[in-house]
């Protein structure tokens, strides 16, 4: 008779050259999950992680990259741009100022090409700080914060009040570790992995998890980690697709602008999977097509930077930009989307707006446009504010009630006809052919109409335009070449837009938190604005509210990024 101890597992266990066959040798008598960690010296997340890999037929050399600590080191921290003294105040780690546009497309290509151990999706989800490969996080704020209640001496109250004076959920978490980085080191590849697979885990499981990796991680890695789980990375390349791109075409020997194209029509990962798997060939199975989200073409410039005439002048919105979606199948059965430029479907969001698109006459169609809204005022009818759009959206008490509109100023798909090569003028003539009957005569749930516009043969006529429309009270002009293309998920330079020029510079005071239990609040409820005085202090000139979580996001990066939260509590009347 043989006598086996732990000590005699642990020999034969850690004897093994195949992890997977190792964790698997125990048959029906394995052993739980807390004695491979705390016997074997497996952490939870190496399990968790080998277990979705042998059940998705992938290798585990995956787990075998470099350290995660070299990763943030590396590639994080310049692309989120972070400034000298704060990796001083934060980390006490000595870095390099951070890299210009030039420097970010260069370190972007270095990382493609160098061998770390990664795929070519991971290595995309690195770039865009999307380690959930485009699935969503279910971790908020909240979470996290339990999270590190769960390994601190404090309560949930001490940290909210920290959190209050940091600001940002990622310090909290380099603060709760005391070595700069893990000692044995931890890869990239536990924490990428862990990450993927996370939203596949129950929600208790969830927390022991990320424990697990939090125990092992120094400051530096602590930090990324919260902000890769918050999707908060902040890198910046959501409309800097082109570097990307480029970056993927060196690497894949494909043509820039078909790697752009194809990542405007589905998004990074996808293409990188494509290219992966069958080569530069495999981007034309990647097409337009209705129920797909895409980003739009976004307006840059000013417009006295028109450079050819005559141009189309149109009314520009302050509103929601949207993208709407009809498809048709064989036997009648219609579906329909309302996607923001974030690529979320606000289809339920919008009451009336179901209805309003599958009223439009065609099979098949993808429209762009804004949604905006008109209030009415004691003086009568004016455009309502971006703010008010929200607001009314959200379901928030507002003053006057918004009466939500539709304008249409692009058709980029038709009845099965991908419209996006078609020139400017082409697509607009399509556009007023196939909706102006429903403009002209409305009867939608949410009124629908083209957006206004005019040629202009020169810049008094372009002067001229937009003095008009803002006369209407509407926020300016969008200029545009009749002769170009739609440029799918980029700024267009053709576009060019126009607001009023004589304003007012404010700057932020406060940042008041957010109080709200809703997903989708930013941490910031609304913003205290103040002018400057005479004597160079600021005065307090009111608030500004209703700001989304994405725009609530850009304040908090350029907030955290010039160093600007102080942490000071401070009285204002309301």
């Amino acid at each position: 008779m043989h006598i086996v101890d732990d000590a005699s597992v642990r020999r034969w266990f850690h004897s093994g050259e195949n992890l997977e066959q190792l964790t698997g040798a125990l048959g029906s008598h394995r052993p739980s999950a807390s004695y491979m960690q705390d016997t074997l010296g497996l952490p939870l997340h190496v399990q968790f992680v080998v277990e979705h890999l042998a059940a998705a037929g992938r290798s585990l050399e995956e787990l075998n990259t470099i350290p995660f600590y070299s990763l943030c080191r590396g590639l994080f921290i310049p692309l989120m741009r972070m400034h000298p003294d704060k990796a001083a105040q934060l980390f006490q780690l000595e870095i390099s100022p951070p890299p210009d546009t030039t420097g970010r497309a260069a370190l972007v290509e270095r990382f493609l090409e160098k061998q770390v151990g990664f795929s070519a999706v991971q290595k995309i989800g690195c770039l865009v700080g999307d380690a959930f490969v485009g699935r969503t996080s279910t971790f908020k704020r909240d979470s996290m914060i339990r999270l590190l209640m769960s390994l601190e001496m404090k309560t949930y109250r001490q940290m909210l009040d920290r959190l209050t004076q940091v600001g940002d959920v990622g310090v909290l978490f380099a603060e709760a570790r005391r070595e700069l980085k893990s000692e044995p080191a931890l890869t990239a590849g536990e924490v990428l992995l862990t990450l993927e697979f996370l939203p596949d885990a129950v929600r208790s499981l969830k927390f022991d998890l990320l424990r697990s990796l939090l125990v092992r991680m120094g400051k530096v890695e602590a930090y990324f980690l919260a902000r890769l789980i918050l999707q908060k990375a902040d890198f910046g390349f959501e409309y800097e697709g082109a570097v990307i791109a480029r970056a993927l075409a060196n690497y894949y020997g494909a043509e820039a602008e078909a790697v752009q194209h194809a990542i405007a029509l589905s998004d990074p990962f996808a293409v990188a999977q494509t290219l992966a798997k069958k080569g530069p060939e495999g981007l034309h199975e990647l097409r337009l097509q209705p129920l797909v989200p895409i980003k739009p073409a976004l307006a840059s410039g000013g417009a006295d930077q028109v450079k050819k005439y005559p141009a189309w002048v149109e009314r520009k919105y302050d509103g929601i930009r949207m993208m709407l979606h009809k498809s048709t199948d064989a036997h009648g059965s219609v579906l329909c989307a309302a996607y923001t430029r974030g690529r979320k479907d606000w289809l339920e969001q919008v009451n009336g707006l179901r209805p309003t698109i599958s009223m439009f006459p065609c099979r098949d169609a993808i429209i762009d446009g804004e949604l905006y809204g008109t209030v009415l005022d004691l003086d009568g009818p004016r455009p309502a504010t971006v703010y008010e759009v929200y607001a009314s959206l959200s379901g928030e008490v507002v003053q006057r009630p918004v009466n939500l509109k539709y304008a249409a100023f692009d058709l980029i798909f038709l009845n099965g006809q991908d419209l996006t090569q078609l020139p400017l003028r082409q697509r607009r003539q399509t556009l007023q052919q196939f909706l102006g009957p429903v403009a002209s005569f409305g009867g939608t749930p949410i009124p629908v109409s083209i957006a206004e516009g005019q040629l202009a043969q020169d810049k008094n006529d372009v002067n001229r335009l937009y003095q008009y429309f803002r006369n209407q009270g509407y926020e300016g002009i969008i200029t545009k070449d009749l002769d170009g293309v739609y440029a799918l998920a980029r700024r267009d330079p053709n576009w060019l837009k126009r607001k009023p020029e004589i304003t007012l510079d404010l700057v932020l005071l406060h940042g008041i938190l957010s109080v709200t239990s809703k997903q989708k609040a930013g941490m910031f409820g609304s913003f205290a604005i103040g002018a400057r005085a005479a004597d160079g202090s600021f005065v307090d000139v009111g608030d500004v509210a209703g700001v989304d979580q994405h725009r609530d996001r850009e304040l908090q990066a350029e907030i955290m990024r010039n160093g600007l939260m102080t942490g000071r509590r401070v009285e204002r009347q309301s």
